[in-house]
């Protein structure tokens, strides 16, 4: 039991360390705000993590990927994308009326009179 314990602070104790030392190295401080709401979310369930062993949930989180229910929407969403694959863009074009045979892309072509650089 104790040496549970001791490993979890261990653990908790490095994490802090590393998460300190990522700080002091990015050189943007715009990204801090985005990377201490990601550590902080890590550091929330790395505290949790041992409560719920103890209430016996833990296990559950980690069975969820292997549920008939997690397979089934995984299986949906691969359909999805091989319907989106097999849809012909290009015959929108076609049926529009606005391809031209110079145009690269097949869409409108755009004319421009004049460009003015600087003021």
């Amino acid at each position: 039991m104790f040496d549970q314990v001791y490993l979890w602070v261990q653990n908790l104790a490095f994490y802090m360390v590393m998460v300190t030392a990522v700080m002091h190295v990015i050189p943007n401080p715009e990204y801090k705000r985005y990377i201490r709401f990601f550590t902080g979310m890590v550091l929330v369930v790395m505290l949790t993590a041992p409560l719920l062993k103890f209430l016996g949930i833990g296990d559950s989180w980690q069975n969820l990927y292997h549920s008939r229910e997690y397979q089934e929407q995984v299986k949906k969403m691969e359909e999805a994308i091989r319907s989106f694959e097999e849809v012909d863009i290009g015959g929108y074009y076609r049926e529009s009326g606005t391809e031209d045979s110079a145009d690269t892309e097949g869409g409108d072509v755009i004319g421009v009179e004049e460009i003015r650089v600087g003021r």
